[in-house]
């Protein structure tokens, strides 16, 4: 789609857009140029649209230097034309073709300069005052002096169209077009040309180049040395990344629980005790000396670690002869 100061145009044929390659604008001119690829036996319409300008236009088609009259637009929309008209009712549609041998040249022959070309000009008018429409044209078989087997433009068969509308408009060009002070002849405001060849031509040409969209690199990923000699399920273990469990908060202890400072008033429990912490028996509580209940149960009682006291073992005084002690008062005595 060719775009310039607020219109733009393109061809379409068999329900597709066709192709634009080489597309040069001249600010100059205001004029967009590009090329198109042309099938033999193929119709095609031309279609424009104005972007909401806000003021009135109308176009005119030029087909290999023959003038066919377009449409108008009120500052707004989409317009086409696919056909010259045959009669009030009929018309002929476009078509790319080539020239047969006996028809080399038309009399209705337009400018060489325009051969191979499309051109759309529009120009902002003013509308006047109604007149009768235009008188239905003539229509060559073969547009300008052509060589055998170009390719041209040429007109199908009649096609029922909508009925001719009656009447038209004059028009006088828009304020701030005038180029020339007092001239009533619209000037063109934009220009549109596509010149059309074979696609065969634009391709050894190099006219036809599809532009080659880039590829997306693909992400690299980091190299990982592997280890030959791990077995398979190890080795695939190692390409993955290890992943670090997660560290767990350090419990801290609560202000109201304080811990309890060491030595501490409370008393350990021993080896003993702990190991036989789990055993389902209980023991009696044992003599000081001797067996008790449950004495073959693991573990003895522990035996005292110091002597009586010397005072119980020292002899009675007496006066150097021995005597046997005092026996002691029983009930059978008494």
């Amino acid at each position: 789609m060719l775009k310039h100061r607020g219109f733009s145009a393109w061809i379409m044929s068999n329900g597709q857009t066709l192709p634009e390659y080489l597309v040069a604008v001249d600010e100059t001119a205001h004029r967009v140029s590009c090329w198109i690829p042309g099938k033999e036996g193929e119709t095609f319409t031309v279609y424009w649209q104005d972007h909401a300008g806000k003021v009135d236009s109308c176009a005119f088609i030029n087909l290999d230097g023959l003038v066919v009259p377009g449409r108008f637009l009120f500052g707004n929309g989409v317009a086409s034309r696919g056909g010259v008209r045959a009669s009030a009712s009929t018309e002929r549609p476009f078509v790319f073709q080539k020239v047969s041998e006996h028809i080399v040249e038309s009399p209705a022959r337009g400018a060489a300069k325009d051969a191979g070309m499309i051109t759309l000009k529009v120009k902002r008018i003013k509308r006047v005052d109604p007149r009768p429409a235009n008188p239905v044209q003539s229509i060559p078989s073969v547009l300008g002096k052509r060589k055998a087997g170009d390719l041209c433009i040429g007109f199908g068969e009649e096609v029922s169209a909508s009925a001719q509308h009656p009447t038209t408009w004059d028009v006088r060009p828009y304020d701030e077009d005038v180029t020339v002070p007092g001239s009533t002849k619209p000037s063109t405001y934009v220009s549109f040309v596509f010149r059309y060849r074979s696609p065969e031509f634009l391709e050894t040409q190099g006219i036809a180049v599809e532009e080659t969209k880039p590829t997306p690199k693909r992400a690299t990923r980091q190299s990982v040395r592997r280890i030959a000699s791990l077995p398979p399920h190890l080795r695939a273990e190692s390409d993955s990344p290890v992943e670090r469990p997660e560290k767990k908060p350090r419990l801290m202890p609560l202000a109201s629980n304080p811990p309890v400072p060491f030595p501490s008033g409370l008393r350990r429990p021993s080896a003993e005790l702990r190991r036989t912490a789990s055993y389902a028996g209980t023991a009696s509580k044992p003599a000081n000396y001797g067996t008790y209940e449950g004495e073959s149960q693991f573990f003895l009682p522990r035996e005292r670690l110091y002597a009586p006291p010397l005072s119980s073992l020292r002899p009675p005084e007496s006066s150097g002869t021995s005597e046997s002690p005092e026996p002691l008062m029983t009930e059978d005595s008494q």
